[in-house]
């Protein structure tokens, strides 16, 4: 018997797509227990057992496989476990989340997802930046590591330790969207030929990497809709949106809601994405405010006050009316935030056309999202690159 079974009784079309399973956050987060069913662009004609297209395939190790390194490559060809086989109707809906085959089948789901939302904001569909070497992605969704990674042809993914309880990062949607995200990136700009750790492509990566994480994760109705109940439209709140790469609930290895400038970080290239990060999450909320304004479900205040300047009864003054709109008109909250999302995504997506690799630097690429971004837009990303001390002021 099927834990989810499928309703869908309509004859199936094959020129609509095809359907998964897909845990837009991990199962052991309340809330996300069951995952969403998806359709994906790609249709079950281009799709073979693994499953495995033209573009990626997955590969499961019969034995406890070490990751991949710079001396050691795809494709993987040693013993392997049976290839995950869609259901009689050419879906992959069928399959038991809790069993060992559906870790590779949401790998594989989560990519083709992201990347569907990604050519969208692109125009266009990506060529992998390893094609000369390899023409497909590789996907392993098990390996003997605590960790997950994106290589030249690869897409590994291991499991964290929770007191004892191993929780795979192939049901982690946000770790593969951002290991996605490198892909995006690296196909789009080419790879870098510096060498120094210290340059901006770096943290330019890491942030572009966690934008697509974020961006992508507000493509689940299911998610959109539990982040507006939880938080009653206040997205200043801790939430889903903000969280990245979880190991459990408590426990948070990215907060997109950071207050960091480039004159407090580092030079280590996560540390130093953390601005870039922050002002394009702060971009998104006061796009999604001023959305909520021009419809007469805020106070106008919002746009006259920065945030991160309030007092908590401010702060508990704005939740309240904030509160009392999103009870009557809950729909328009979820309109505002999808126009946000889309606004910040196109912009950064086209922001790639002009960057080079090589020289390009954090001011840089936020003048290319800016001069990417609609009008309205465009003004809020400036004013947070400027207060995160990534571009100066006019």
């Amino acid at each position: 018997m099927e834990p989810y079974p499928n309703n869908v009784t309509e004859r199936v079309n094959p020129r609509i797509g095809t359907r998964f399973w897909i845990f837009p956050q991990p199962p052991f987060i309340p809330g996300y227990e069951e995952p969403d069913r998806v359709w994906l662009s790609i249709l079950p004609d281009e799709i073979r057992d693994g499953p495995s297209d033209q573009w990626v395939y997955v590969v499961d190790p019969l034995i406890e496989k070490q990751p991949y390194g710079p001396d050691d490559l795809p494709p993987f060809e040693g013993e392997r476990r049976p290839a995950a086989r869609s259901g009689p109707d050419r879906n992959f809906d069928n399959m038991d989340p809790k069993s060992r085959a559906y870790l590779g089948v949401h790998v594989y789901a989560c990519v083709h997802f992201v990347l569907d939302i990604w050519h969208s904001y692109l125009g266009h569909r990506i060529r992998w930046f390893f094609d000369p070497a390899f023409r497909r992605l590789e996907i392993i969704p098990l390996v003997d590591w605590d960790n997950a990674h994106a290589g030249y042809g690869y897409l590994e993914l291991g499991a964290s330790d929770v007191g004892g309880v191993l929780r795979p990062y192939a049901l982690n949607f946000d770790t593969i969207a951002h290991e996605v995200g490198h892909f995006i990136s690296l196909s789009e700009l080419g790879i870098p030929m510096i060498t120094s750790r210290e340059a901006d492509f770096f943290p330019f990566s890491e942030a572009f990497s966690d934008c697509v994480s974020l961006i992508s994760l507000l493509h689940f109705d299911s998610a959109v809709d539990r982040l507006l109940r939880r938080t009653q439209g206040n997205l200043l709140l801790s939430n889903e949106l903000n969280r990245f790469a979880e190991t459990s609930p408590e426990t948070q290895i990215r907060l997109a809601t950071n207050f960091r400038r480039m004159s407090e970080t580092t030079r280590e290239p996560h540390d130093r994405s953390l601005p870039f990060l922050g002002a394009i999450f702060d971009s998104i909320v006061e796009i999604y405010h001023r959305q909520l304004v021009r419809d007469g479900f805020a106070d106008r205040r919002l746009l006259n006050v920065d945030l991160r300047d309030l007092t908590m009864s401010e702060f508990d003054e704005f939740r309240s009316l904030t509160e009392r709109s999103f009870r009557v008109r809950p729909l328009y909250f979820k309109l505002a935030l999808e126009t946000a999302r889309d606004q910040v995504g196109s912009a950064l997506a086209a922001s790639l056309r002009t960057l080079d690799p090589n020289t390009m630097t954090l001011e840089q690429a936020a003048r290319a999202v800016i001069q990417a971004a609609s009008r309205g837009g465009a003004d809020a990303l400036e004013a947070n690159f400027v207060w995160r001390e990534i571009i100066g002021p006019r």
